[in-house]
């Protein structure tokens, strides 16, 4: 029996009282394999479906198939499934399984979710975008429209208060998982440079020896390490008892299964696997897990648009979800390749997906809901307004939004499509069946992962004609082509669905004029990836500016290297210059067509550095890309102010004719500021800020940098204050303290411990106590010196240093200097020189 059977009485009744639930259920309960029938059974659904969430394709077909099993039934009876592209349900189904992305459709189409009576949210610790926005829509649902809808979060791990909180006090209830102890071991690399396959073949080596029974789990971040770990593998162990296997969400269906289920002829199996492994999937016979503790993550870069693929340590949570793998039928082992104090620096949960990820289709989904305002949208876990901002402000250069973010004609069309709103305007901007078909086309290869095999050419038109052949003929095309099977069948399968959405979206589209006729492979692709336009910096050099800002570089063996313009549809946003991975080439007279509305004309000057005169150009331009520029001969005299305004706040002050004597007058003005409350303050920054107002009005006939090396800066900064402020600086932060000698010491007023002077001891006898500043708020400080001009005694206080430590001080200085005065009465001694008149 497992752990979750006991609390089936429980689940059932707090879900038939309040409504909602959150249920916390260690890895081996059962939440996923048991408790889903058990609700069918027993719970009281007035005739209504079960809607099971999971956060993977490869989870919902797996679940579907096991829960059909144990119910004697095939898939598409009572248990049914739905992910892209792939539905299998009859007028029987009464619980069915879906990825987030399902439900979030269905509650658009269906606000009331009319025969739906339970929603689970299948290990929601995930915490993708669409389970958080569905959860956040159903609850708003169930509160509004149907207080009869129930709500079940299931998870291993997540904050099961903050939770119950969000969904309005929900109970909780916490189950039991494995019944069987996990050994764990530590195992780090041997150095830094040891590569992870020799770090994985070690763990199995020793896995090996202490299991002699058991099949080993082998965690990893990608396909790329799955690969290299595989054929390392392959290398080493040839025993025909050994079965080794990967196991990945590109994987077909069929190979997933062998990874998933026990070998037919007994051999014991190790499986190389991402995290789809983690949770949902039930994979037989583990008794040993092995884990890297790492997993690659999409990171959203609201700056370039763009999202890069980061290596990451996983969570705390995540490190025991794989744990847990190794103990669900008896006792396991766990090898970690990281060290323990590693295991303490990692964070508790993984990041929301919705703190790091694009949230265009989030935008549009949440106006076509009805509300896409940032403050008032109850958010789980509220995005970075940043990225929120910069998503609605795509969807209304699409034209998905209207200026005021209102759905427009084309949003909603581009909703019922799934895929992103980006290849869904996309596929909006043609009409002829032949344009579509190639848009079909391209949003398929742009949804899916790479169908060539071991293929670096970034060149999207070849993969599009080979997905072409492969239409029309499927048999050639595989000997033609190193497809990866399982892509392109599924490439082409998702063409095939959108060609059909299309068709049936072609009635409510009859009046939108088309945006490009003939569909033209660059023009397509620009449509859903404005921005990323690129034009290449200088010829043959393989670099590239996108519009965006953003730079970009193909390797010289690229078909697409000497393409003087580019359409890049995915590209590293990490490093300042990324490199390509998917493009099409663009001409330039289709670019200008296509983003005629996006092309802007402006007068641009700067500040020549060698000449330091002004020059000036009206440029053409695409965002950061300059289409086109002349010289403009008539500077106007404001120019050169502009330019110098611009510099200086890029650079700083220092690019003016600042001098030692600017940085010591805004020392004092900037320290008398903090001191008086009634003083005004100044800063660098501050007069970085307010240059139109005390700098630029006086320079009307300055027009070069020479120039400007004749203004007397000082004077313009001092005229920021009043005579009267002037005249309190000289007089409450004056420049230099004057000894009872009448010598004048400079005050330095970029000390951290207040204004001090640094001055020979012998130059202060006879000052009773410390002069004050400031009104006589600040005391000075003194640095005093010996003969040498060394410090000896630091002192705000010189009432009391001539009291006490002075004496300390003439007793040590009159060893080390004798011919020099040390009176022992030092108030009574003339100030003057140090040494002792003969």
């Amino acid at each position: 029996m497992l752990p979750i059977s006991q609390f089936f009485p429980q689940v059932i009744a707090q879900l038939s009282e309040h409504k909602a639930l959150v249920l916390q259920a260690e890895p081996g309960a059962g939440k996923s394999t048991a408790l889903p029938l058990a609700l069918l059974k027993d719970l009281a659904l007035q005739g209504k479906k079960i809607l099971l969430l999971e956060p993977r394709r490869v989870a919902v077909k797996a679940i579907a198939y096991y829960l059909a099993k144990q119910l004697g039934e095939k898939v598409g009876e009572r248990i049914g499934y739905q992910i892209k592209n792939d539905r299998n349900v009859s007028q029987n189904t009464v619980l069915e399984v879906v990825t987030e992305g399902i439900l979030t459709r269905r509650l658009q189409q269906d606000p009331e979710l009319s025969d739906i009576g339970l929603v689970i949210f299948d290990e929601f610790h995930e915490r993708s975008i669409h389970s958080d926005l569905s959860l956040m829509l159903c609850l708003e649902v169930q509160q509004a429209l149907r207080d009869d809808l129930m709500l079940l979060v299931m998870s291993a791990t997540i904050d099961t208060q903050m939770l119950s909180h969000y969904m309005n006090a929900a109970p909780i209830v916490e189950c039991p998982g494995r019944t069987f102890p996990v050994a764990t071991d530590y195992q780090a690399a041997n150095s830094p440079n040891e590569y992870l396959d020799k770090q994985v073949l070690r763990a199995i080596r020793s896995a090996l020896q202490d299991d002699a029974h058991g099949d080993i789990l082998v965690f990893l971040p990608g396909q790329g390490e799955i690969k290299r770990c595989l054929a390392s593998a392959q290398e080493r162990y040839s025993d025909n008892d050994l079965l080794l296997l990967p196991l990945y969400g590109g994987l077909s269906l069929q190979k997933q299964e062998q990874a998933l289920q026990k070998d037919e002829q007994g051999r014991r199996k190790i499986i190389f696997a991402t995290n789809i492994a983690e949770t949902s999937l039930t994979i037989e016979g583990i008794r040993c897990v092995i884990d890297s503790g790492l997993e690659r993550q999409m990171r959203y870069d609201a700056g370039s648009g763009m999202s890069r693929l980061e290596t990451k340590y996983i969570s705390k949570a995540s490190a025991e979800q794989r744990q847990g793998r190794a103990g669900r039928t008896q006792a396991g082992h766990c090898i970690r390749l990281w060290s323990e104090s590693k295991q303490q620096s990692l964070s508790d949960f993984q990041s929301e997906e919705i703190c790091i990820s694009d949230l265009t289709q989030l935008g549009l989904e949440l106006c076509l809901w009805g509300n896409n305002n940032y403050q008032s949208i109850p958010w789980l876990t509220a995005p970075p307004e940043a990225h929120y901002n910069a998503a609605m402000q795509v969807l209304k250069d699409l034209g998905l939004l209207d200026q005021q973010a209102q759905v427009t004609r084309l949003g909603k069309l581009a909703a019922k499509l799934p895929v992103s709103p980006r290849l869904a305007s996309m596929l909006l901007s043609t009409d002829k069946p032949e344009d579509q078909r190639v848009a079909c086309n391209l949003a398929a290869l742009l949804s899916e992962q790479d169908i060539f095999l071991h293929n670096r050419d970034t060149d999207i038109s070849r993969r599009l004609n080979a997905l072409s052949d492969f239409g029309r003929d499927k048999a050639q095309s595989l000997k033609d082509y190193a497809f990866h099977r399982s892509r392109v069948e599924q490439a082409f399968s998702s063409t095939q669905s959108l060609q059909k959405q299309l068709a049936k979206l072609a009635a409510s589209k009859a009046d939108i004029e088309p945006t490009i006729y003939p569909a033209d492979l660059g023009k397509l692709l620009l449509i859903a990836f404005p921005e990323r336009l690129a034009k290449q910096r200088q010829a043959g050099d393989g670099k590239y500016l996108m519009a965006n800002g953003k730079g970009a570089y193909l390797n010289e063996d690229d078909s697409l290297f000497d393409e003087p313009w580019l359409v890049i549809a995915d590209c590293d946003a990490q490093k300042k210059e990324g490199r390509i991975y998917s493009a099409a080439a663009i001409d330039k007279a289709s670019a200008l067509e296509v983003l005629s509305e996006h092309i802007n004309e402006e007068e641009r000057f700067e500040i020549n550095p060698k000449t330091q005169k002004i020059t000036g150009s009206m440029q053409t331009r695409i965002g950061a890309i300059t289409i086109d520029s002349q010289v403009i001969s008539n500077i106007p005299n404001d120019a050169f102010t502009q330019c110098l305004a611009q510099l200086v706040k890029k650079q700083g002050l220092s690019v003016l004719n600042w001098t030692q004597q600017c940085d010591d007058w805004l020392a004092r003005a900037s320290w008398l500021g903090q001191h008086l409350e009634n003083f005004p303050s100044l800063s660098k920054q501050s007069l970085i800020d307010d240059i139109e107002t005390w700098l630029l009005p006086y320079l009307s006939s300055v027009s070069s940098m020479n120039a400007l090396k004749k203004v007397n800066i000082l004077e313009l900064v001092k005229s920021c204050l009043d005579w009267n402020d002037q005249q309190r600086i000289e007089s409450e932060a004056p420049t230099h303290y004057q000894t009872p000698s009448q010598k004048r010491v400079p005050i330095r007023y970029d000390s951290d411990q207040g204004p001090t002077v640094s001055v020979v001891l012998q130059e202060v006898f006879g000052e009773l106590s410390s002069p004050t500043l400031a009104e006589g708020r600040v005391p000075l400080r003194f640095e005093l010196l010996s003969p040498a001009r060394r410090p000896i005694q630091t002192t705000s206080d010189l009432a009391n240093f001539w009291n006490s430590s002075y004496f300390e001080v003439a007793k040590d200085m009159k060893g080390r200097y004798p011919k020099h005065r040390w009176p022992d009465k030092p108030l009574e001694e003339k100030a003057g020189r140090s040494i002792k008149r003969k």
